[in-house]
Parts: C-alpha cells; structure tokens; sequence
C-alpha cells in the first residue's frame, strides 16, 4: 500500500499562506492543509524532502497512508462565499447558490489557490469591484495562476478572456480541468510560463505572489497592461506594502486603492 509524508510547520495565521507555497512549490508536497495553528503538507513516500527550507518554523514529520492524507486535506475545505458574489465548492461537494451568487467548483489538486486563504480572496473581491468599471469587452492576465481560480472568477464575472501562466508545470492540467468543470474552458488559457511569456496587453493583471517577486518583475507586469488597464496585487504582507508601491511609483504606476485582511493585502494600480 502507497504511503505519503505528512509534513506540519506549525506557523501563524500571517505566515500560513507562505509555509503552504513552500511546501507546495519547494519541496513537492501534493496538497495542505491549515488546522489548529499548523500548516500540514503530503509528500509522496518516495521523495526525500529538504526540511532546511522550514528551519524557521517547527516541523515534524509522519508517515500516513494515502487514503488518510487524501482524508486529511479534504475534511477541512468545504464551500466558501469569498466576495458578494463568489462561493468556491470542491468539486466533491454539492452547494445551491442564492441571491445571484456564482459557483464555482474547484479541485486545487497540487496547485496552490483554493480561496481559503486572504490573500485569494482580497483578489477575487478586487476583480469583482473592477470588472463593472470597464465597457466592451475585458482580457485579463493571470501570473501565477496556480488552480486557475482567479482566471475562472474573472471570466464568470463577466471577464471576455483569461489567460494564466504559473513557472510551476504541474500545475496547469489542474488549471485547465478546473476550467472544464465551472464550462470556462474556451475562454480560458493556461501554460507553463512567466510574465514575460506572455504576449498582447490586458484591461486586467493579476499577480498573487509573494511581494518580492512582485517588486523583481514589475516591469513585466507594467508591459502587459493596456493604458486604462488595472492591475492587482497580492501575496503581499502589510509590512511589504510600502516597498510594493515604491516599486510601482519608479515604474510609473500609482496606487488607487489597497484592500487589507488578516495582516495581508491587494494592491489595485494603474498607470
């Protein structure tokens, strides 16, 4: 019988959604959860994983069977009104929306962005907010796009095209299924990449990543958007903020408005 690792940093709150991207993108692991005080991720048995990358926080490790950590992960994510009109469902669970709000079903497989965490969800809220501002239609750039979820959210919002790239392979097929499963599949595209893979320029740019990368590829960002296009921020903690701007005020972007939530937040800026 398979087996996986189960790895827990016990971490705060504030530090929740950083642990989970380590864990996810650095050392392997299939899928976390974050339950009382800690953030567990599943590795297959066969990987050896670098704990140095976690010295800052305590960790232990087990081995579980693959039936418990496939348990483990989904018994604590069950359906979420993120924004007004938002709620994210796993896609192994049943949910009737009411008062005009969206569904959309979700499989974050090993891809990070289930809309648990502030930062996804101070996003999602952003897009809700900008999409009424624009006429015509609205393209969007996802980078880091991880589930997919912030593509789908924004094509379901009214949004005419996405298009998501995340560094990460093994996250797109997660991507486009969730495409397939909320039917946003033609209207969205996913691949292997960077900022700079992308070509064109969008009325919205969306970058949920940690703030240091967002400082280092700002440019990129700034080139990818059209002259009355919005961009938005996030993986940025409170303290990161003011070296976030700084940033998009020497790339010739200004700040409009900032959303917070649990010591974390977006950034909306334009030119």
């Amino acid at each position: 019988m398979s087996q996986h690792i189960e790895i827990c940093v016990e971490t705060c709150t504030l530090w929740a959604e950083y642990v989970s991207q380590l864990l996810i993108d650095k050392l392997g692991c299939n899928g976390t959860v974050m339950e009382d005080g800690a953030v567990k991720g599943y590795l297959p048995f066969t990987k050896n994983p670098d704990l140095s990358l976690l010295q800052d926080w305590p960790v232990s490790t087990k081995i579980i069977k693959d039936e418990e950590w496939a348990e483990n992960w989904k018994r604590y994510w069950h359906p979420l009104k993120v924004s007004e009109k938002i709620v994210i469902c796993p896609s192994w669970e049943q949910y009737a929306p009411e008062n005009g709000e969206i569904v959309i079903s979700l499989d974050p497989g090993s891809a990070f962005g289930t809309g648990t965490h502030a930062t996804t969800r101070l996003c999602i809220e952003a897009i809700e907010k900008i999409v009424p501002q624009f006429s015509g239609e609205i393209s969007m750039a996802d980078i880091g796009t991880g589930s997919g979820i912030l593509s789908i959210c924004g094509v379901k919002l009214g949004i005419k095209s996405a298009t998501g790239v995340d560094n990460d392979a093994s996250v797109i097929p997660v991507a486009i299924e969730n495409a397939q499963i909320n039917s946003v599949d033609g209207d969205c595209e996913f691949f292997t990449g960077s900022a700079c893979s992308i070509k064109g320029k969008y009325e919205i740019v969306t970058a949920n990543i940690l703030a240091e990368v967002i400082i280092e590829i700002v440019e990129e960002l700034k080139n990818l958007l059209k002259p009355n296009g919005t961009m938005i921020l996030s993986g940025i903690i409170e303290k990161k903020l003011a070296d976030v701007e700084n940033a998009l005020n020497q790339a010739g972007l200004k700040t409009r408005e900032v959303l917070t939530e649990q010591g974390w937040v977006a950034v909306i800026a334009g030119f």
